[in-house]
């Protein structure tokens, strides 16, 4: 669905995407996370990040959890 929510001609589109910020992508061990920066960035997002190595990697690294 992300492209959907990324698109601006979508009807599913996501007002989220459309914010000048920077997107940061993460997930469990940060493989598919990179690859929704990868389309996310080829749909044209800006600034794009991924959390290398994911959340695992960010709390084996002493970083806080909400």
């Amino acid at each position: 669905m992300m492209e959907f929510h990324i698109d601006p001609e979508s009807p599913a589109q996501k007002p989220e995407f459309s914010q000048d910020k920077t997107y940061v992508f993460y997930c469990a061990s940060g493989g598919r996370s990179a690859m929704a920066a990868v389309v996310a960035m080829d749909m044209g997002l800006s600034p794009v990040v991924n959390l290398t190595g994911g959340v695992g990697a960010w709390k084996k690294a002493g970083g806080a959890l909400e």
